[in-house]
């Protein structure tokens, strides 16, 4: 059957939507993988409502080539039950992409926080709303037994719950959840320890929440007094505010992850690029082979009162190795003044934990699985950026 009623602009809009987040979907994999090189939960279950954004999609695509969007009194009866169950089918997608969407925020939250009321905060919200989501699909295909009876008149059968209630209830949920995650972040993300562009990165991404709310309520207003209406031609509304919602979320989600790219794109800046530019930076990523140290990310300083050349330097870090006498600093110093040969070396180097995991500071990584524990650690004088000394006095 040829598309027409009102299907072209819904699936116009659903697509461009759906596109959209799967942009973000795979410039945040890119970023997370390749840049930052740190994955975690919150990442694959943000591909996963790209998934189910996607699947919803394409089964309302597969719904409207039998009628969707058009008056259900112009369709054919094997037409017109084929558009109801493939668009219940979208429907179900729809109704788990949503809670899916809003717990990957409230993964990527967990990340940050470190007081433990910010943590059950989270989790109450994302878990009861996937609970709900999931009662909600599950009486959405049992509110009549057999479920075939659902969309196709001519299979007898008998209705046992009504799921208009639990309908408004899990789109009442949805709104109510996109607004604590827009406005709690600004509870506490101004006294995390990281630099003002993140903080106002993240605040102004949650903010974005509060457009996903807005499409919430306006989805819930749809859903009213539905099971009257002409479904395949009065629910499209509803079915583009619903993609609308899950897009914005994972907008929302997507935003601060970018932030790396971002500035690899603009500044040409990466994660450790740095550290391994010595010509120009004159300090060497802690064992790499030129420090001779063989430990964890370490960046030696501009040596204090020696010389400042390339060579001079390299004389440095060899006899840092052991391997020959470094005659930089004071050589010609009377020698009870006990400051002849090298000087004091100042490391700064980020330690490690018994997971190996490394306090290192670069803005790129804050936003990485570990910054939590990283916050933490510090917050328990634990981890985070050292500060150790060399000094190697001889008297001759």
């Amino acid at each position: 059957m040829t598309i027409g009623g009102q299907a072209p602009m819904a699936m116009g809009a659903m697509w461009f939507l759906t596109i959209f987040s799967l942009v973000f979907v795979g410039l945040r994999y890119y970023t997370r993988a390749v840049i930052v090189r740190q994955m975690g939960w919150d990442d694959h279950v943000y591909l996963l409502s790209g998934l189910f954004l996607l699947f919803y999609t394409l089964f309302m695509q597969v719904s409207s080539g039998y009628g969707f969007g058009q008056a259900i009194t112009d369709l054919t009866l094997d037409d017109a039950v084929n558009a109801v169950k493939w668009e219940m089918v979208g429907q179900t997608f729809a109704v788990l992409g949503m809670a899916i969407a809003k717990l990957s925020l409230g993964l990527f939250l967990l990340r940050i926080v470190v007081e433990t009321w910010h943590r059950v905060a989270i989790w109450i919200a994302s878990a009861s709303l996937l609970l709900v989501s999931v009662m909600t699909a599950i009486v959405f295909w049992i509110q009549c037994l057999p479920s075939q009876s659902i969309f196709d008149p001519r299979v007898p059968g008998h209705c046992i719950i009504e799921v208009e209630p639990f309908s408004i209830l899990l789109g009442s949920w949805c709104a109510a959840v996109d607004f604590f995650f827009a406005g709690f972040p600004w509870l506490f993300i101004w006294k995390l320890n990281m630099r003002y562009n993140e903080k106002a990165t993240i605040a102004a991404s949650m903010s974005l929440g509060l457009v996903a709310g807005i499409c919430g309520i306006i989805r819930t207003v749809e859903l009213s007094g539905l099971a009257s209406r002409n479904y395949t031609q009065d629910t499209v509304n509803l079915i583009i505010w619903s993609a609308a919602e899950i897009a914005v979320t994972m907008v929302c989600a997507g935003v601060p992850i970018l932030r790396p790219l971002w500035r690899r794109t603009i500044h040409g800046t990466t994660k450790g690029s740095s550290s391994r530019n010595t010509a120009s930076n004159g300090y060497y990523r802690h064992g790499d082979g030129k420090d001779g140290t063989g430990g964890a990310n370490s960046y030696r300083l501009k040596k204090m009162g020696g010389a400042s050349s390339t060579a001079e330097s390299d004389d440095v870090e060899a006899n840092h190795a052991g391997h020959k006498r470094d005659n930089s600093g004071f050589p010609d110093a009377n020698p009870k003044l006990g400051i002849r040969g090298p000087t004091t070396v100042t490391y700064i180097e980020a330690r490690e934990d018994k997971r190996g995991v490394t306090g290192h500071s670069d803005e790129e990584t804050i936003l990485g699985p570990e910054f939590r524990r990283s916050q933490a650690s510090a917050k328990n004088g634990r981890g985070g950026i050292q500060v150790r000394e060399d000094v190697d006095v001889r008297v001759e």
